[in-house]
């Protein structure tokens, strides 16, 4: 803190009121200076638009990294302001990166938003000053790290530029994201293909996310609408709100306020109508079959969009079916008839892919069955499995696995059962056996708070390490029930409550900063419950039968942000500690929903 308190100190002493080393250069001592800023081009400018400043530095002896370049917009009419006021009438633009200076001359391009506010047309401006936050100590001459000498006719280091009347409105749609690459849906016969309109069901059948920019900040909100193409046809896509609770025919959006770009996740329901258009489209003999999603955003403000071109996007989704049902090894023969085993399965299955991969990104999947068949005068064979996936600033981690099996037949009446579930990789529970009778509970609980990845970001200037991880809990209870000549598997095979987990490291000595995480990555319970009833299965040849699944599933909600504090040079004779912020994530629930994925029971005849 006191050498902080020094640089600080020894800055401010040279940046007092008028009083600039305009002395020569002693060519021993390291020094930078800001050599010559070329005139902005173009004829005019509104409020809100981005102008692109070319500039060039003259570097002795330093290679100093984290150099901050800060810039002012002034009428020209008031630039003496900028050597002779303590709070010059102009507006301070952003901020560029150096990330580490070069000996002799570098030419620099930096983007910079005109502030959307209102603004007088006319003549403007701009002027610069290299090392605006103080990193470099010890410079011969400071008074050349700035714009100068304009009072002298002298502007070859100030951009001059032209604002007109008006301030600027623009979004823009840059990317759309579809959560795995591709769609699956269920095949002919799986699912009612019947229904029109709103999709009543809960379940997504195409996830993922938009990136969108918005310039301005008179408006911060818009809704999204979506259709999808099918064989030509286009049709209207429905997507889910958040706030009712229900799939329609758009979802709002909302920029945070201090962000010009932001994602924002997408969720679509397909009904009977578009299902069975799929279907029909469907050719199982081409390499690839693919829809077209075309996402539109509409400004619905008062406002004028510069620009509506760049509201549509288009993506190509690559789909498939699937049909749940597993067909037998072989062709076994009954030991009691000279015939085939008959045999049926049901099957539920479910997976996708919520979030931002580059930030926090979280899979599930789950997948149970039921396999009746005649041999051995009846055989059951049931299983539940479930796996988070998590990805940590595009790291890939296997955050949880669990599986619950058992099988039992009637001829030698033994069951052979297994429940395994491993967290980030290890192996925490692993049981087996083959018996003759059972029934127990087999469960396990991980609570932790625990790092796993770790990732860097500059944050203007400020460069900031961030690890990150999880911290919550994760559980399996599974009950496993053999005996009086039926089969019983359930339980929760995945119940998972996490958060993320971060903290972060300022790795510049003028600054100082965290991170700010109240994030929920998953709060999920998946429950399997499955039976088989042996108790007709020779005098009658039926088993009873029942296998009931649901999910409770809430995904991706909550802030997650980095702050970094830091000095910056305000002209003339101050310097101001500045915030600046960066946004991870914020958004509401991205997925929050209650299902069943299966709930079906019958008898069994062979």
């Amino acid at each position: 803190m006191r050498n902080k308190t020094l640089l600080m100190t020894g800055l401010m002493a040279t940046l007092l009121s008028g009083c600039w080393d305009f002395g020569s250069k002693d060519q021993t001592i390291p020094n930078v200076a800001l050599s010559s800023m070329k005139p902005v081009s173009g004829s005019g400018y509104q409020a809100g638009e981005t102008v692109e400043l070319t500039f060039t530095t003259e570097t002795r002896l330093l290679e100093t990294e984290h150099v901050g370049v800060t810039f002012m917009l002034i009428e020209r009419a008031k630039v003496a302001e900028l050597e002779t006021s303590d709070e010059p009438d102009g507006h301070q633009l952003d901020e560029y990166y150096i990330e580490q200076l070069q000996p002799g001359s570098q030419t620099h391009t930096a983007t910079v938003m005109i502030p959307n506010v209102d603004l007088s047309a006319g003549e403007y401006v701009i002027a610069a000053y290299v090392d605006a936050s103080g990193v470099i100590q010890n410079e011969a001459v400071v008074s050349d790290n700035k714009s100068r000498g304009i009072e002298y006719g002298d502007e070859s280091t100030y951009s001059s530029i032209n604002l007109i009347e008006g301030r600027v409105h623009d979004f823009t749609l840059d990317k759309a994201k579809v959560g795995d690459g591709f769609a699956i849906f269920p095949g002919p016969g799986k699912r009612d293909t019947s229904d029109t309109g709103t999709p009543l069901k809960v379940e997504p059948d195409i996830i993922g996310y938009l990136k969108a920019t918005k310039f301005g900040d008179s408006v911060n909100e818009a809704d999204v609408t979506a259709t999808i193409t099918i064989g030509g046809q286009e049709y209207i896509a429905h997507l889910w709100n958040e706030k009712e609770q229900a799939y329609g025919p758009a979802m709002r959006i909302k920029f945070p306020d201090h962000e010009q770009s932001h994602f924002f996740p997408w969720d679509i329901g397909i009904n009977g109508t578009l299902l069975k258009a799929i279907h029909d489209d469907f050719d199982p003999n081409a390499t690839t079959n693919s829809i077209t999603l075309t996402f539109t955003v509409q400004d619905d403000s008062a406002e004028i969009e510069e620009n509506t071109d760049n509201n549509v996007l288009v993506v190509e989704v690559p789909y498939v079916l699937y049909h749940d049902e597993i067909p037998p090894q072989e062709e076994k023969v009954a030991s009691n008839s000279n015939k085939a085993a008959s045999w049926t399965s049901k099957v539920a299955s479910w997976n996708a892919s919520y979030g931002d991969e580059d930030v926090v990104a979280i899979s599930p999947s789950f997948y149970s069955y039921l396999y009746l068949t005649s041999d051995n005068n009846g055989y059951a064979s049931m299983s539940a499995e479930g796996d988070l996936d998590l990805i940590l600033f595009d790291e890939d981690f296997s955050l949880l696995s669990s599986d619950a099996h058992a099988s039992a037949n009637v001829d030698d009446g033994e069951i052979d059962y297994g429940v395994t579930f491993s967290v980030l990789g290890t192996t925490l529970l692993n049981r087996g056996d083959t018996l003759t009778a059972l029934d127990e509970t087999f469960g396990y609980n991980w609570s932790e708070e625990q790092t796993i990845v770790q990732a860097s970001f500059t944050i203007v200037i400020v460069p900031v390490t961030v690890k990150a991880g999880v911290s919550g809990n994760l559980d399996i209870s599974a009950g496993l029930v053999y005996g009086g000549s039926r089969l019983e598997l359930g339980g929760d095979i995945v119940s998972a409550s996490l958060d993320a987990y971060a903290t972060a490291e300022i790795n510049l000595g003028v600054a100082s900063g965290g991170v700010g995480v109240d994030f929920l990555i998953i709060s999920d319970t998946f429950n399997v419950t499955a039976y088989a009833d042996f108790a007709n299965a020779i005098t009658d040849s039926e088993i009873t039968f029942g296998l009931d699944v649901t999910n409770d599933i809430e995904a991706i909600a909550g802030e997650f942000y980095l702050w970094v504090k830091y000095p910056v040079y305000k002209w003339c004779c101050k310097i101001k500690n500045k915030t600046k912020t960066k946004t991870l994530y914020e958004t509401g629930t991205l997925y929050d929903k209650n299902w069943v994925i299966l709930d079906e029971s019958a008898v069994f005849k062979f």
